[in-house]
């Protein structure tokens, strides 16, 4: 339907999540599908402009779904390449995030289904550091120390559960969202959800636990 050529993508922070587990939606959904919109029509900028606005939160879904560091960046462009692929058959009347996410998650699962899901090896130093406004030294340290531990902890997870919570708690799709993403019924989301939450409640519980003296 449009032979233009693919704009070139530029990587992201290069195996980097600058984003924190909670972050609020700002909206632009309808900005964005028209982005799509004007890139279909022949609009070169249209699509760099969209990659631009989903670059953070593709590359730390990456991050955060035990990607590799060097397959990040290989990946990064992966994916955009199926959403340029696929943009004809975008529902201009739904909304984009969720249709884009889809596409991000089966990328992810197809290359981690190809590598064997390979071992990874992560640091504090990979991830975003939590916001604060002026803590005190010791709590900035405790709190990187969380985050990082929070983040292998994720990945830890079994992988069904491990999109389930990253697609429903940093990208706050509504379950029924992540379900059609996923292509899982509502009720094996919603578990999925409910054991990732409850597996990090054990977790964090053994972590704080106070040691017993013998």
């Amino acid at each position: 339907m449009y032979d233009h050529a693919l704009p070139a993508l530029e990587p992201s922070m290069t195996g980097t999540a600058d984003r924190p587990l909670v972050e609020v939606d700002g909206g632009g959904a309808d900005t964005e599908s028209a982005l799509l919109a004007r890139h279909l029509a022949g609009d070169d900028d249209a699509f760099a402009e969209l990659v631009q606005r989903y670059r953070a939160p593709v590359f730390s879904y990456l991050v955060r779904s035990g990607v590799a560091p060097d397959d990040r960046d290989d990946l990064f462009q992966e994916v955009f390449i199926r959403v340029h692929r696929a943009a004809a058959s975008y529902d201009s009347s739904r909304p984009l995030h969720p249709w884009l996410f889809t596409i991000v998650a089966n990328t992810v699962r197809n290359h981690l289904r190809r590598q064997r899901v390979r071992a990874l090896v992560g640091s504090a130093e990979e991830f975003g550091e939590p916001t604060a406004c002026h803590p005190a030294a010791d709590r900035v340290a405790a709190g990187r120390q969380t985050m990082a531990w929070l983040e292998r902890q994720i990945r830890r997870l079994p992988a069904a559960r491990r999109e389930v919570l990253i697609l429903s708690c940093v990208e706050h799709l509504s379950l029924k969202q992540v379900a059609g993403v996923l292509g899982m019924p509502l009720g094996t989301v919603k578990t999925h959800l409910r054991r990732a939450r409850l597996s990090l409640a054990e977790e964090l519980a053994r972590r704080d636990a106070p040691e017993v003296s013998p």
